[in-house]
């Protein structure tokens, strides 16, 4: 019986082990780059040098008449090069993304500090390069990049903050998925949006499918009671997480938030 529980113990701890030392492999799912694609938008194409590594974006212009920038940061496994065929939905003047490290063309590796710092980075050089006034950039963030966008916001000022299909921190949907395993000891990257959302101060729109199939509700109404009173929670039936963009109020939703925020600014 001994042996039977000593031989237990160390499966565990292996699994255990695994677990640590694999757990990239279980949270990111780097794209390839489409060569198609990428020369298709190539005129789009945008490259910023961060801590020595290659960041590779793309900067869609919109409508000159309008003066909101979005910031976008995209979901798991999602190339943003292709963000560049749906800008032209959002009431904007420009539309401006990147590939996180390690995603597309883009150097490096994806790790929550490298994406969380990333962001402010990026933030940072788009503000100078394309000398932007903080008050005109609306940041995007969609699934894992909802944590990303989050983050960005509690530490940079924008005037709105958009989360679709947002979640409270990988570490609980993990929890759940791994219940017999010290998960908060073991996740490297426990993206706790959760923790930066009450931070925000700003106007924050909430887009959800009632029938996602990855961020459960309990992950997502933990993330909306723990936000302000600034935060508008919008589910939408019959999609799921990587199709709610079809919803035929999906675009409407987001450019109503959009002018929402211009007529604000225009009163002050």
């Amino acid at each position: 019986m001994a042996n039977i529980i000593l031989f237990l113990l160390l499966i565990y701890i292996l699994s255990c082990a695994a677990l640590y030392f694999l757990q990239e492999k279980f949270i990111f799912f780097p794209p390839v780059p489409v060569d198609d694609i990428y020369q298709s938008v190539s005129q789009n194409e945008i490259v910023f040098s961060i801590n020595n590594e290659q960041v590779y974006g793309w900067k869609a212009n919109i409508d000159v008449a309008r003066n909101k920038t979005v910031l976008y940061f995209g979901g798991n496994a999602e190339d943003v090069v292709y963000v560049n065929f749906e800008a032209r939905e959002f009431n904007i003047r420009q539309f401006i993304s990147f590939n996180y490290p390690g995603y597309g063309r883009s150097s490096g590796k994806p790790a929550q500090q490298s994406l969380y710092k990333n962001a402010l980075e990026i933030y940072d050089l788009v503000i100078k390069e394309y000398q932007l006034d903080p008050q005109d950039i609306i940041v995007i963030g969609r699934s894992l990049g909802s944590s990303v966008a989050t983050y960005l916001a509690a530490n940079r000022e924008t005037a709105g903050l958009i989360l679709i299909t947002p979640f409270d921190s990988i570490q609980n949907i993990a929890a759940k998925q791994f219940k017999y395993f010290p998960v908060k000891y073991i996740l490297k990257h426990p993206f706790p949006t959760i923790e930066y959302i009450d931070q925000i101060k700003i106007p924050v729109l909430m887009l959800a499918a009632v029938d996602d199939e990855i961020i459960a509700d309990e992950n997502l109404q933990n993330l909306n009671q723990t936000a302000g009173d600034n935060i508008r929670l919008i589910r939408y039936p019959s999609v799921g997480h990587n199709t709610i963009q079809t919803h035929i109020d999906y675009y409407t939703e987001i450019n109503k938030f959009i002018d929402s925020l211009s007529i604000q600014a225009e009163s002050f």
